[in-house]
């Protein structure tokens, strides 16, 4: 199902300009973090308390940061 999404998204998106591209992409993107924060941080603040909160803002920023570095 997934592979036939993307074959659909490349073939909708072919004339597409780069802002576009960027938002559609960014909108995947904070869908993934989204689904993934959801699994992951009950546990981790279940283990970890309330530190987890500022650990993961920190990754985060420093992923950002290296990125556009």
């Amino acid at each position: 199902l997934t592979g036939l999404g993307a074959a659909v998204g490349s073939l909708m998106f072919v004339g597409a300009g780069g802002h576009s591209l960027a938002f559609i992409e960014g909108l995947a993107a904070g869908a993934m973090l989204t689904m993934i924060a959801q699994t992951m941080l009950p546990d981790a603040y279940f283990k970890g308390g309330s530190v987890i909160g500022l650990a993961t803002l920190m990754g985060f920023l420093v992923a950002l940061f290296f990125k556009s570095f």
